[in-house]
């Protein structure tokens, strides 16, 4: 047995669940970091940024002029996603079909030239119609669910669409799997084989939810360069150790060998820490988008398990001329140029993009994390092909949208310098937003880290620069104060048709607009627009349909772009 075989599918099979476990402990300890520090720093009272919150800096026309605010309150199911006249959502919605059909096609081609690759290997290319066909029962090709599945997986994570599906879809797989492997001999049963790699690729989907994989994905790529270090060395290490068969082994050779693996281990870590450091240099220089980087690790563990489950068992080899060496250096050779090809084609399908239409500010009640996080996952998916999004951090996004090279940031003990501590900070921080598209189209989520004192007037800042400001009421309450000051503000300072704001369809429609109009008799006589101010949209949100997805994100850009029409 090769060193690959000796810890390539042990490894593999505990590798996934411990950085899952590592990343979702990584990530309650950095939410506790980031509530810890937004705690600290806390100006005294008479240098909060009182002007920022203060009505005297704009100009009233009195209250006597106040005209009744307008609403438009409609269902969000009913506003037409595809009615380009209106909204303006074609050049958007056209680069969103580009992208996920290139991810897509790209995938399932590339699933089908690797199975193709082994298939070839095993036969030595010299395969005829019999050996193809006792080869394909041998390995599994009830292959539909192998090959087709795992670009469905892919889909589905960045298309926006709901994982209730993909849910039941797992459990059914894991069943069903679980019972071929356990009455027909695992890997060389057919249905088996299939049902393996098709449940691998629920699992892996699973490990990409936000609860992990703001810390996973930085974690995962360091943990697969890490393998495939280890492997190749003890590959090198036994191959020139030679057959220790009918030797005798020493206390020595013991000493010696423990500290080879010592050695070997150090090593790996080592490259799994400079991958980490060289993850956060590349994004940030925009070499990726976080999706492509999720993307990457999916396939990259397939890959690996792949391979894994090819070296583990020497009688696959049979027909091959092949080491076990050999095919591990071309299947990552296969792996390189096929990413390769497929940044070109994505940066073919990017070339003619629509420019951004203005950064989206989205604010919003805070919920737990898993709602808010469904939201978001499913609206962004939508909105990122159209501009960039600014948030505040709170609890319940905290470490969602965790980037790479915050994380290496926060693993260095430098997350502090991320935080706007000084409300004088907040304009030049915002100006600095990364607002350019990622290589494969998408904007990035920019999430502010402020401190109590701080986020106030970030807000105000934020507000003032955004070209549409999406305010999440449902679950609101008197009782929340912060999300009382952000809707005062909005009445008070931005552009009323550049607002949208989104309520429960079970929300008492007429106690919310008389809390809206009461706002609005306070603060909006401070408006130098007064007579002109525009109508204030208001969507009501049920089950959070793909329908009422598509209704907000058309109604977002119809708000974003109305005063440029």
């Amino acid at each position: 047995m090769s060193g690959a075989q000796l810890v390539a599918f042990p490894f593999l099979l505990l590798m996934l669940p411990t950085v899952a476990a590592l990343a979702w402990w990584l990530k309650r300890r950095y939410c506790a970091a980031i509530i810890r520090l937004q705690k600290e720093a806390v100006l005294p009272e008479t240098a909060q940024g009182d002007s920022a919150t203060t009505p005297e800096s704009v100009p009233s026309v009195g209250p006597r002029t106040l005209p009744k605010l307008r609403l438009r309150i409609l269902p969000a199911q009913e506003i037409p996603y595809r009615s380009n006249g209106v909204n303006g959502t074609s050049a958007h919605r056209r680069l969103r079909r580009r992208v996920l059909s290139v991810q897509f096609w790209s995938g399932l081609l590339y699933w089908c030239a690797l199975w193709l690759f082994v298939v070839g290997v095993f036969t030595g290319g010299r395969a005829g119609p019999t050996q193809v066909l006792t080869l394909l029962t041998l390995i599994g090709p009830a292959p539909l669910l192998a090959l087709v599945v795992p670009a469905i997986v892919a889909w589905w994570l960045q298309a926006g669409v709901k994982r209730t599906l993909m849910n039941a879809a797992t459990a059914l797989l894991l069943v069903s799997g679980l019972g071929f492997l356990l009455s027909k001999g695992g890997w060389q049963s057919t249905l088996g084989f299939s049902f393996g790699y098709a449940s691998i690729a629920l699992l892996v989907s699973a490990f990409l939810r936000p609860s992990i994989r703001g810390a996973g994905l930085p974690l995962i790529t360091a943990a697969i360069v890490g393998w495939l270090v280890l492997t190749g060395m003890f590959a090198v290490a036994l191959s020139l150790e030679g057959s220790s068969e009918d030797a005798d082994v020493s206390t020595t050779d013991v000493v010696v060998g423990v500290i080879e693996l010592v050695l070997m281990l150090a090593a790996a870590g080592w490259c799994g820490w400079r991958t980490l450091m060289q993850l956060g240099v590349k994004y940030q220089a925009k070499r990726f988008s976080d999706m492509q980087l999720a993307l990457a690790g999916y396939w990259a563990l397939l890959t690996a398990f792949m391979l894994a489950s090819v070296l583990r068992d020497p009688i696959l080899l049979i027909f091959s001329r092949l080491t076990p060496g050999w095919v591990c250096a071309l299947i990552i050779a296969l792996w390189l140029i096929w990413r390769w090809v497929q940044s070109m084609v994505l940066r073919g399908a990017v070339r003619t993009a629509a420019p951004s239409i203005g950064a989206l500010l989205f604010l919003r009640v805070f919920k737990p994390s898993k709602r808010s996080e469904e939201f978001t996952d499913r609206f962004f998916a939508y909105w990122r092909f159209a501009a960039p999004i600014w948030m505040i951090a709170g609890p319940d996004l905290t470490g969602a949208y965790l980037e790479p090279n915050e994380f290496f940031a926060y693993l260095r003990g430098r997350l502090r310098e991320h935080f706007i501590a000084d409300p004088d900070e907040a304009a030049s921080r915002i100006k600095a937003l990364d607002n350019a598209r990622d290589p494969d189209g998408r904007f990035r989520v920019n999430e502010l880290l402020c401190t109590n004192s701080t986020w106030q007037p970030t807000v105000l800042q934020m507000i003032a620069n955004a070209s549409v400001i999406l305010l999440d009421l449902r679950e609101y309450s008197q009782q929340r104060k912060g999300t009382r000051f952000e809707l005062t503000e909005l009445l008070r300072r931005a552009p009323i048709d550049k607002v949208v704001l989104l309520i429960d369809a079970k929300d008492d429609v007429a106690h919310f607009t008389a809390e809206v109009e009461s706002i609005w008799q306070e603060v909006g006589g401070y408006r130098s627009d007064i007579a002109g101010v525009g109508d204030l949209r208001i969507l009501r949100f049920s089950r959070g349909s793909n329908r009422e997805m598509r209704g907000l994100f058309a109604a977002a850009v119809h708000a974003a772009t109305s005063r440029n029409q």
